[in-house]
């Protein structure tokens, strides 16, 4: 009997020790071992399938040329990242060693989540090639997520920063903003918080002018300290509101709503994340050629999207050659152009070829364009994840009807 009981721990101790090297990324000790264990692989990838445009860029392009390169066929499953997280965290309970997913597409508090649950797997951004070719390693987003330091656990795969669109529209701070709807009463307006990603941003972004502070922002703050310097951006968006688009009584409910008022011409201004989102529109003429994005002089917040491993991925050389893939030139490129989707890239212009700078050259050129020069000289910090939670609640508190 002993015996026996002797051997099922020796069995389970070297189940345990497969397991965890499963899960590790300890294993591969260059590229080239990734590369002839991933080949010929099938990989899985949750990611939010809202977006056709998105849908379409990993359906085909992605996908062919994976396909082609690497013999991988990628399996895109629409999955927002909630659903995602239940799933691994009753996996994780539930010892679940091998999973069904090995890629996720993920940043901010559901990196934190996910990080501090156990969730992911790393490190393992030091063994990617592209990665560590065109990247700035000293940017700031390579190093931490919202505040969240990555430490390996997610690959950067694209950025994005709130840009402003208007018809030939002059506006260059939140002061002249206010001056503008003060001067073009109801014509300004932004989508409700807390529902909305980009009304939040928005209003988060005005503590960079009204507040005078920017690195303060990813730096740790009481709530009562972060009230108190909140006290000018509610002061502003009081007086704001009164000359908003309904006396700011009712706010449009999502970016879309808002798009829909600017296109049907019942207010001057939208905004949003997407950088290439003008330029497609002005291209396939439901805008004019005077229509045209902007950023605020006093700067926009920029933030970035990542890719991370599941802990329990059963294909993770896979998973790092589509992740490499996605941070290559071509492919980041690829996704820059206002047909495809219009998402800023995330590579170091000074690191890439020419013939890449020509192809960045010749989307910035199109109408409705704005410059990854000019976007970078404008961008303001993303502050911590817990901040945009507490401004989400001092909204609430302050302007909620």
């Amino acid at each position: 009997m002993k015996k026996i009981i002797l051997m099922v721990m020796i069995l389970t101790f070297l189940v345990s020790c497969q397991s965890e090297k499963q899960t590790s990324f300890e294993d591969y000790s260059d590229w080239d071992q990734v590369l002839q264990e991933g080949q010929g692989q099938t990989v899985t990838i949750l990611m939010w399938g809202g977006n056709e445009s998105i849908n379409q860029y990993m359906d085909g392009y992605v996908s062919d040329h994976l396909k082609e390169m690497y013999d991988i066929t990628l399996n895109r499953v629409p999955m927002n990242a909630p659903e995602y997280l239940n799933k691994l965290l009753n996996e994780k309970k539930s010892g679940v060693e091998i999973g069904t997913a090995d890629l996720l597409w993920i940043n901010a508090e559901n990196f934190k989540t996910a990080k501090q649950g156990g969730l992911l797997s790393g490190p393992f951004t030091h063994l990617l090639p592209n990665l560590n070719t065109y990247y700035d390693q000293n940017a700031s987003d390579l190093s931490y997520d919202s505040g969240i330091a990555i430490e390996g656990y997610e690959g950067i795969w694209g950025r994005a920063q709130l840009v402003f669109t208007g018809d030939d529209l002059k506006i260059k701070s939140y002061a002249e903003l206010l001056d503008y709807a003060k001067s073009h009463p109801g014509r300004i307006t932004y989508p409700r918080i807390p529902d909305d990603f980009v009304g939040v941003a928005f209003f988060r972004n005005a503590y960079y002018e009204l507040t005078g502070e920017t690195d303060i922002f990813q730096t740790d703050m009481t709530r009562d300290e972060f009230e108190i310097l909140s006290q000018s951006v509610i002061d502003y968006f009081k007086d704001l509101h009164t000359y908003m688009w309904n006396q700011g009584q009712v706010l449009p409910a999502s970016q879309a709503q808002l798009d829909e008022l600017f296109r049907n011409g019942e207010v001057d201004m939208t905004m949003g994340f997407e950088i290439g989102k003008t330029a497609g529109l002005v291209a396939s003429g439901v805008y004019d050629e005077s229509v045209k994005p902007f950023v605020f002089e006093t700067g926009t917040i920029g933030n970035s999207h990542y890719l991370a491993v599941p802990y329990n991925s059963p294909e993770k050389a896979g998973a790092l050659l589509v992740i490499d893939f996605l941070e290559s030139p071509p492919a980041q490129v690829e996704k820059m152009k206002s047909d495809v989707w219009g998402d800023m890239p995330a590579f170091d212009t000074s690191k890439v070829d020419d013939h890449v700078l020509e192809a960045l050259n010749q989307i910035e050129s199109k109408p409705g364009s704005l410059t990854l020069e000019t976007l970078t000289e404008h961008r303001n910090p993303e502050m911590k994840a817990i901040y945009v939670e507490w401004i989400k609640e001092i909204w609430i508190e302050e302007f909620a009807q």
